[in-house]
């Protein structure tokens, strides 16, 4: 079992260290907006801000190792690099500059020099709770409990560093001690998968196998990418004497490990050459493969920095972006993809964003226009024709409706969706036996759609076959995890049919 920590997990500590204080002039103040800018990913105004106040100061340490956070942030090192010595120069006390670059060179595979620029700043929290780090890595494990203890005692309790002394204690077989730390790590935070992580190591270490379970579980019900979390999970199921499950949960890490793997090829690639655009696409795409979507997120709008109106990257980010439910700048990224590329079989992808923007917020019209026109550009897309007939049916257009989803059907017969609003379509027109085959056509297509196995209850029951209701009302109740109204609900149709 690995107890390592990626050093490329280490690029979040880049912003997570506090800023030197000094006075309030327009350098600072300058410096703060362009920091303001890069949090909301408007990174060319933040390079502009950067080097205007270098413009006005080329003195100004904060500006910039400003830049060199925002390069970093992008995948430019040895840009970041050079602003980090640029900082050190003019003020060789500013510690963020020295501790950011140390962080890049130890991620470059340069820990003995990374050690050498972090043990030059002693009294500087982030880099006490960093060192520790580094010197685990070299094997130190002395130097690591020592630092870990400074950094407690010098910038207080610290969630990171009590999990740094769990996995620290672990790995030398320290187990009483390991338990201690993880237990104020979880007492200060229980949400933290990596700790629940490392306590099933240490009942996995003593061999209690059921507890080592319950534990990765948590772990993975709280962040379902922890890549080790799946390993030491396929180890706990072997201990347990189930080794099905458990070579199913090492597939899922061997997945995600390969999509590890190529992230860390992909990001040496991109040092080399930070402008290769379809490095950036493709790095994005295995971050997305991983649940970060936020590093997704940086490497598409780098893209569309150099070029803003390149369509892969409009795509792709409107399609992260409509996920988390940021409905203005979809809309914005959909209106410039179209009308820059309007003829392209593409764009029917941001056709099908902006409708399903518009389906979200209630604008049936709207949304009826924007999937009409995806599907004049790829009338393959089973998606585009399942919600074209859902706004239909929601406009009171019930052919056309009908018309589309049987095409949804027609492209793909395995997108219950559209079988299940087919069902929803003939039910509401009181045609039984249609609504029944298409709801079991739904559940052919996806045993796991909760919803389904209610409405064709529904069905039966309005047919009198109740003892097929009654198994349709069970199969719900013990599938559904949703609305517990909802589940109510079942639960008292359940009840109310006739007795057999």
């Amino acid at each position: 079992m690995s107890l390592a920590v990626p050093l490329a997990a280490l690029w979040a500590i880049l912003s997570g260290c506090g800023v030197d204080s000094g006075p309030e002039e327009e350098g600072d103040r300058l410096v703060q907006t362009g920091r303001n800018f890069a949090e909301e990913h408007r990174y060319a105004e933040a390079r502009h801000t950067f080097e205007k106040a270098i413009a006005l100061d080329s003195l100004n340490a904060a500006a910039h190792c400003a830049l060199g956070d925002l390069d970093a942030r992008l995948g430019h090192v040895e840009r970041a690099v050079q602003a980090y010595k640029a900082a050190l120069a003019a003020d060789s006390t500013y510690h963020r500059a020295r501790h950011n670059l140390a962080v890049i060179e130890a991620d470059r595979g340069h820990l003995p020099l990374a050690i050498e620029l972090l043990e030059r700043i002693p009294t500087y929290v982030p880099a006490l709770r960093t060192l520790p780090l580094f010197y685990a890595k070299q094997g130190r494990y002395d130097l690591a409990e020592k630092g870990l203890h400074t950094a407690l005692a010098v910038g207080g309790e610290d969630l990171d560093v009590r999990q740094q002394l769990g996995r620290l204690y672990l790995r030398q077989g320290r187990y009483d001690e390991a338990r201690a730390a993880l237990d104020l790590a979880l007492a200060q935070d229980s949400t933290q998968a990596e700790s629940h992580r490392l306590l099933g190591l240490l009942h996995l270490a003593e061999r209690r196998y059921p507890e080592a379970l319950a534990a990765f579980r948590h772990a993975l019900a709280l962040e379902p990418h922890l890549i080790e979390a799946h390993y030491n999970l396929s180890s706990a199921f072997l201990g347990l004497g189930q080794p099905t499950q458990a070579q199913a949960a090492l597939a899922r890490f061997e997945t995600l490990a390969a999509d590890a793997a190529q992230v860390a090829h992909l990001r040496r690639q991109l040092d080399a050459n930070p402008d290769d655009r379809e490095t950036r696409l493709q790095l994005a795409h295995h971050y997305r493969q991983l649940g970060r979507d936020d590093d997704a997120l940086t490497h598409y709008r780098a893209i569309l920095l150099a070029d803003s109106d390149d369509l892969e990257a409009l795509i792709s980010l409107s399609g992260l972006l409509l996920t988390r439910r940021d409905d203005q700048e979809v809309l914005e990224l959909c209106r410039r993809g179209i009308s820059q590329h309007p003829e392209d079989v593409r764009t029917s992808k941001l056709h099908f964003a902006r409708g399903y923007v518009h389906m979200r917020r209630s604008q049936y019209q709207e949304a009826r226009t924007a999937f009409e026109h995806a599907l004049a550009l790829d009338s393959s897309s089973a998606t585009a024709w399942n919600n074209l007939g859902h706004v239909q049916l929601s406009l009171g257009e019930e052919a056309a409706a009908q018309r589309a989803l049987e095409s949804a059907i027609a492209a793909d017969s395995t997108l219950a969706d559209a079988h299940y609003n087919l069902g929803s379509l003939f039910l509401q027109k009181g045609q039984l036996a249609q609504a029944q085959r298409a709801y079991r056509a739904a559940i052919v297509a996806d045993s796991t759609f909760a919803r389904t196995y209610y409405a064709l209850a529904t069905v039966y029951q309005a047919q009198g076959a109740i003892s097929e209701a009654r198994r349709c009302y069970q199969t719900f109740i013990d599938k559904w995890q949703g609305d517990p109204d909802f589940l109510l609900q079942a639960r008292e149709r359940l009840a109310q049919l006739p007795s057999p």
